[in-house]
């Protein structure tokens, strides 16, 4: 029985000898004549071709197709399926990670099925060294997320190691496509809706060092190229489609350096729905089980923990922004030096926000109406916590590590969700709802820490401050701030100023129009490293804040809308009713967002770029919507009105405070 072996090969030069040394005098022992290997070299600018073809001259068996276009994996095994002689055609990687004994298992052990593949997951596989833990989890993640959308049962789709019968390699052969990432679950797809058996059994397999796989971006990839494998199986195969025809072309023009904006802002945003439902269906469930009463106090010391967040919000973008032109310059062990610096700083804080609560914890109470003090510690210790956590999350910000960032949150999310439904039914209320959110919160910067070590090596360097880091804390804080005031102040006030009841009742029906506000965050998140710089504002980023602009006013535009036109119907699916006057809360609060969204944006761009001037209007306009709200405050809606007013001359402010003299003498 005459075997292939395919090897795709993509600037290889360095570690395809060492594969091929293993391989052909092994298999060309054991099988003569009856053995052939097809190395496809694509898109390589190194030596790969000249190293094979050396190869080549000295077996007979090696045979070698040079592609010069960058077709990948998915399209170089194609092409040596076609060409490809062998009653059994496999293909393994170029790097040797699996030895050629473990190959041969592969062909000893086929029996009557139509494919056998390696697994690194099965009991009784040997994997040496062990893979890093970011990697180890990326596996997983991509495993599960293919286990729900296709349903393959199987434990290691993406090991380079399979091997198939010459009949199922030309069944499926027609109907596969070029799908990169997604290759080998599409072929497995194609095997199984085939009629093909795929048997998977233990492999060893060896971690070979040079690898050009940068395990964040590659893991985005990875699962956005799952979702688009899905869209292709499914009525709505026709969204690829378009956007492969207009607006991929648009996003990403050819000989264009990609930024990957819609990339990294689609699996933020994908990653987030999941939280995001979590996040409702905690709030769903508060709004159903707890009074209004209860509701509204919890809604008001969340809203006081987001205006709070705000500002520490500038510490995760100060730390992002500092990881990100470090990690540019691979000093990851000053990055590490970093977090201890500022962690060891954050102490101060730390202590004197719990000295501050304990001294003035009566007036808060009162202030917030609480009747007990309980919620209020709760409320300390989740931001004592959140000094240190946005540390780890904003390294994963700085080092461009979305897909973690995005599995970390929702991890929080389910964490919090079942948490605060066992405390809440437990009888502790508001004060179960928020032990949850601290719960959740910790457990998520544990995690994050431990993916920070993963990335950038084990060991901790001395603590270190890069220079000018609080200078631009500073200024970053007074911004954000401002934004956290503008966007969430609105629930503190009618707390303040209304009774509990009609407190709970405004909360519910801002809690609705938040979502189109929240929703487009995402891509402010992804714009943020990508357009760092010390002042210049280059063609390249003055680019990926248009589409930016552009992705976030579709998201709100789309949300809003339906915000807008049935406000009852999300109200009536939230809370499970709707009271006289929550409805136009809802649209009024979505029109007084609309600009702050924008306004959110252009903030992060410019801050992002170490402009501070935008700070000044939205300094100004927080006050002057306090100073509005305290006089015009007879009913809830007042006050939205005032926000409304404050919001657009906030934008307009804003768009003039942009540098657009430097934006238009910059053309690289």
């Amino acid at each position: 029985m005459r075997l292939t072996i395919i090897v795709p090969a993509h600037n290889e030069e360095s570690r395809i000898g060492r594969m091929l040394d293993a391989y052909l005098p092994y298999f060309s022992a054991r099988h003569g004549d009856g053995v052939e290997f097809l190395v496809v070299v694509n898109g390589s600018t190194d030596r790969t071709a000249e190293v094979v073809a050396a190869y080549a001259a000295r077996f007979p068996c090696l045979r070698m197709r040079v592609e010069p276009a960058p077709i990948g994996k998915g399209g170089a095994l194609i092409l040596g399926f076609r060409e490809a002689k062998g009653d059994l055609i496999g293909f393994v990687d170029a790097d040797g990670a699996t030895p050629p004994e473990a190959f041969q298992d592969l062909v000893d052990r086929i029996g009557d099925a139509g494919c056998i593949i390696a697994s690194r997951w099965v009991r009784g596989a040997k994997v040496s060294p062990r893979q890093p833990l970011d990697r180890r989890l990326a596996s997983r993640v991509f495993n599960f997320v293919n286990r729900v959308l296709f349903g393959l049962r199987l434990t290691d789709t993406q090991c380079g190691a399979k091997l198939m019968r010459r009949d199922a390699v030309l069944a499926v052969l027609p109907r596969i496509g070029i799908t990169r990432w997604a290759f080998d679950v599409d072929l497995l797809l194609q095997l199984r809706w085939t009629g093909h058996t795929i048997k998977e059994i233990p492999t060893v397999w060896h971690d070979v060092g040079g690898s050009k796989l940068e395990v964040g971006k590659a893991s985005t990839e990875m699962l956005l190229a799952l979702i688009r494998l899905r869209l292709l199986y499914s009525p709505f195969r026709w969204v690829v489609g378009l956007y492969g025809r207009f607006l991929g072309p648009l996003i990403h023009p050819v000989g264009e350096v990609r930024d990957y904006l819609l990339t990294h802002s689609l699996m933020l945003f994908v990653g987030a729905q999941f939280g995001n439902v979590c996040n409702m269906l905690f709030q769903i469930a508060m709004m159903r089980m707890m009074t209004d009463g209860d509701y509204g106090a919890l809604s008001a010391l969340l809203a006081l923990l987001t205006c709070i967040g705000m500002p520490l919000g500038a510490l995760s973008g100060t730390v992002t922004h500092f990881s990100s032109h470090l990690m540019a310059r691979q000093a990851r062990d000053e990055i590490k030096a970093m977090i201890l610096g500022v962690g060891r700083d954050l102490l101060i804080p730390a202590a004197l926000t719990v000295l501050a609560v304990l001294v003035w914890r009566r007036d808060l109470m009162g202030s917030l109406q609480l009747d007990s003090p309980w919620p209020l510690y709760v409320t300390t210790a989740i931001i004592v916590t959140t000094f240190f956590a946005a540390l780890p999350g904003a390294v994963l910000g700085g080092v461009q590590a979305f897909g973690w960032a995005a599995i970390i949150g929702n991890s929080g999310s389910v964490l919090r969700l079942v948490v605060g439904l066992l405390l809440v039914l437990a009888g502790l209320g508001t004060v179960g709802a928020l032990t949850a959110h601290w719960v959740g919160m910790a457990a998520g910067s544990v995690f994050a820490l431990a993916v920070v070590l993963s990335l950038l090596g084990r060991g901790w360097p001395r603590p270190q401050r890069p220079e000018g880091v609080y200078a631009y804390l500073g200024r970053y804080m007074l911004a954000f701030t401002a934004c956290g005031v503008l966007s969430n102040a609105d629930v503190i006030l009618v707390k303040h100023y209304f009774s509990a009841e009609q407190a709970g009742l405004f909360a519910k029906a801002a809690t609705v129009a938040r979502i189109a506000f929240f929703l487009p965050g995402p891509v402010a998140t992804a714009m943020f490293p990508k357009v760092t710089s010390t002042g210049e504002s280059s063609r390249a980023s003055r680019k990926t804040l248009f589409k930016a602009l552009f992705f976030s006013g579709l998201i709100f535009g789309a949300v809003g809308v339906v915000c807008l036109a049935a406000p009852g119907l999300i109200l009536r699916a939230m809370s499970g009713g709707v009271q006289p006057g929550q409805a136009a809360i809802v649209r009024g609060m979505v029109v007084a967002l609309a600009p702050l969204t924008l306004v959110n944006l252009l903030v992060t761009y410019e801050l992002a770029q170490r402009r501070f001037g935008i700070a000044i209007p939205l300094v100004l306009c927080g006050v002057a919507y306090l100073a509005g709200a305290m006089r015009w405050h007879e009913t809830p809606m007042q006050i939205v009105t005032v926000l409304g007013v404050c919001s657009v001359v906030c934008l307009a402010a804003t768009l003039a405070c942009l540098p657009w003299r430097q934006m238009r003498r910059k053309t690289g």
